[in-house]
């Protein structure tokens, strides 16, 4: 005795829906699962602060890198924090390029290269001295100085003149309160000035 039509349906369907549910799945792909590869390093800033230090004076190269494990800096090598942002404080003797190396987990290695170019000492005023603040009229008044990295130092309202000699003292006999004006000339036009006033009565 055969089945109803609708059973062998209902049996024929419940078969295929076991065949399929049993089946293997389909194979992954060769890039399913695959972790991402590690970002290669970058610099992302690299500059100093003025494009020219006067000798003896300090300077700031500022820089800032992504995806590093490792940062260094030379001259003299020395190894600095993977930061975005940072400023360190330099004062090279002369002239000096400086280059800045970067290592990540993966890639090979980024530098970048700036130059710092020194050039001559600023002029500085170390100190002014006076014999007197306060003097009788027609009384003799010195002044002297003590100035560094100086080509030459005037004296005004007196006419002073000297030259490259760090100390020096010049004199006058004021009729009236008098405002001196002292100056320092260096290199490249640089310049340094101090103001001292002597009472006359």
């Amino acid at each position: 005795m055969r089945p109803p039509p609708i059973a062998l349906a209902w049996v024929l369907g419940w078969s295929l829906l076991n065949v399929r549910c049993g089946s293997s799945p389909p194979p992954h792909s060769a890039t399913a699962g695959k972790a991402p590869a590690s970002a290669a390093p970058r610099i992302a800033q690299f500059y100093a602060t003025a494009p020219t230090l006067p000798k003896g004076e300090q300077e700031l190269i500022c820089y800032g890198v992504e995806n590093a494990v490792k940062v260094t800096l030379a001259p003299p090598p020395q190894e600095l924090s993977a930061a975005l942002s940072r400023c360190i404080e330099v004062q090279p003797d002369a002239t000096t390029r400086y280059t800045l190396t970067v290592e990540g987990s993966s890639g090979p290695p980024v530098t970048g290269q700036l130059t710092v170019n020194v050039g001559p000492p600023h002029v500085k005023i170390i100190d002014v001295t006076v014999s007197s603040l306060n003097v009788a009229r027609g009384s003799l008044v010195s002044l002297c100085y003590h100035v560094q990295n100086a080509e030459s130092v005037e004296i005004e309202p007196i006419h002073f003149r000297a030259r490259t000699s760090p100390h020096a003292c010049g004199t006058d006999t004021p009729r009236k309160t008098t405002t001196y004006v002292v100056t320092a000339h260096g290199a490249e036009g640089s310049h340094d000035q101090e103001r001292v006033t002597v009472q006359v009565h």
